[in-house]
């Protein structure tokens, strides 16, 4: 058992350490980050003796992996040996003082969360109270009336004076809620910190000793390279939508509990696969043979999901037909390699730091969309140019309008220069509403079985202001000769456009306070023995 020089007696470590080496400080310069790794890179100049010179670097990651420590020198010396050494140690006198701060803390957490509690529950009973005033006044409201009392102007001010305190009252108790998530979570880390403290053996110290010769007494440049798990990042958008423009910012959520604080480094973020594709495919026999060609057809719909991220040419979305849907991040395929625009620090606590990579404006076109066989809403839809250099990969978008946060969504791979669509949100002023009506009959001359779908769409603009609006509808796409599917020109509504993929769109404009009505009629014919459908 050895002791530290500075506080004899006081700090263990089991098993024993080599003390007497000469201590040097590496600090984290570079960090690249993999789906679920890192490679850290710690340089720094140091002042080396001639001949041979025994450090130590303290404070590595625990979970560092020791076949990958990589060690490399500029300047007269060379490396003779590198090694991780590990020990747990305990420190006797540290434990009393140490403690009684994380008590303290947790007793300020507890406090703060029990006074947001307070607050919270202030503001639900007095958001209670006013909602019943404002019950029983809008039951008086009737009654005044019929009897000649009170004024529309007084009635007005004073529904609104009681729903803006309302308002007022919610928001706070949703404030309130989030700080004592926020203090909850705090207060957690801060008991496992005070339990590591009563079980003090459970602290691991990871040393790299390193020895080097120098042919003279001088300054070199030293740097330690290895990797770690417990690391790993993902992207995370944002996407701001002004009066004609988009201001789109990609980001980096990263996660790190390695044990060591990265102070002032430089992040890359990559989608490199280290892991994937050192063993190759099992392959096994083929064999073909004949069989009995069936004389009845069966057929059967299916969904298939058009993959769209970009508008015109092509490019992301999923992997093709039959491909491995691998983990993790979408490159389109190439491997990227994004930096971060500024050096950062990520603590070692296993909490997101979201850190900026890239930003980009581009004009933006903005729309109303409706899909009433998925919901009854239109949608605010911008298009836009990515007009920035490096791609934008699939991930979360937090979605900002000039009003403030309006949601998320997510978009699929889009390369520099492709424009791709986002969506903002509903129109409150626009309810859409959608019927089917299905009929069926054979016919007596070719005994071809047909169904008739006819599908209404009701529209409806509770506004004052015109809305340009793109109501979409699809159809089936029949890919054997055995099945036919025909739009019905004269029983649709207007001469809407059809795709390659069976989605028919309208295009037009929805007056201020008003109402309209949309006829989609499609025959699907099937031939005799066709089953299925």
């Amino acid at each position: 058992m050895t002791t530290t020089s500075l506080t004899a007696a006081l700090i263990t470590h089991h098993p024993a350490l080599d003390e007497t080496r000469v201590k040097v400080a590496l600090p984290v310069i570079k960090v690249t980050l993999l789906e679920d790794r890192a490679q850290v890179r710690r340089e720094a100049a140091v002042a080396l003796q001639a001949g041979r010179n025994r450090l130590a670097l303290w404070g590595l990651a625990p979970v560092a992996q020791d076949v990958s420590l990589r060690v490399d020198v500029q300047g007269g010396a060379k490396v003779v040996d590198a090694r991780v050494r590990r020990a747990m140690r305990v420190g006797h006198a540290e434990k009393p003082e140490a403690a009684a701060a994380l008590e303290q803390q947790l007793l300020a957490l507890e406090r703060q969360h029990r006074d947001a509690a307070e607050q919270r529950q202030r503001a639900a009973t007095r958001a209670a109270v006013v909602d019943d005033m404002m019950h029983k006044a809008m039951a008086e409201v009737p009654e005044d009336a019929g009897w000649g009392l009170g004024h529309p102007k007084t009635w007005e001010d004073t529904f609104e004076s009681l729903s803006s305190t309302s308002r007022a009252l919610l928001a706070d108790e949703r404030v309130q809620r989030a700080t004592m998530e926020r203090l909850a979570e705090e207060a957690a880390h801060v008991v496992t910190k005070r339990s590591l403290i009563d079980r003090p053996d459970h602290r691991l110290e990871c040393v790299a000793e390193i020895d080097l010769d120098a042919a003279a007494a001088g300054t070199v440049t030293l740097g330690l390279e290895y990797v770690v798990p417990n690391a790993l990042w993902r992207p995370f958008h944002t996407a701001q939508l002004m009066a004609r423009a988009l201001r789109f910012t990609c980001q980096a959520a990263v996660w790190q509990n390695t044990g060591e604080d990265w102070t002032d480094a430089q992040l890359v973020f990559s989608t490199a696969r280290s892991s994937l594709g050192h063993e190759p495919p099992k392959l096994t026999d083929d064999k073909l043979q004949a069989k009995k060609r069936e004389q009845r057809v069966v057929v059967e719909a299916r969904e298939v999901a058009v993959q769209n991220a970009g508008l015109g040419r092509g490019g992301g979305g999923g992997p093709p037909p039959g491909g491995v849907q691998l983990p993790g991040v979408d490159d389109g395929g190439d491997v990227q390699n994004l930096r971060a625009l500024h050096p950062v620090t990520v603590p070692s606590d296993g909490r997101p730091s979201f850190v900026p990579i890239f930003t980009f404006e581009s004009e933006a076109t903005s729309s109303l969309v409706s899909m009433p066989e998925l919901d009854g809403k239109a949608l605010f839809k911008s298009v836009q140019t990515h007009t920035g250099k490096h791609p934008v990969l699939a991930g979360p978008v937090e979605l900002l309008r000039t009003s403030g946060f309006v949601g998320t969504t997510r978009t699929l791979y889009v390369a520099p220069g492709e424009r791709f669509a986002l969506g903002f949100g509903p129109d409150s002023d626009v309810r859409v509403q959608r019927t089917v009506d299905t009929t069926e009959e054979v016919d007596e001359v070719d005994k071809w079985r047909r169904k008739t779908h006819a599908v209404s769409i009701f529209l409806s603009n509770l506004g004052a202001e015109d809305k340009t609006l793109e109501v979409s509808e699809r159809i089936p796409v029949s890919e054997i000769e055995h099945v036919e599917v025909t739009l019905v020109a004269d029983k649709t509504s207007g001469a809407p456009e059809l795709n390659e993929h069976g989605i028919v769109t309208w295009k037009m404009t929805l007056p201020g306070a008003s109402r309209m009505r949309l006829s989609l009629t499609y025959v699907m014919a099937f031939a005799p023995g066709v089953q299925g459908m």
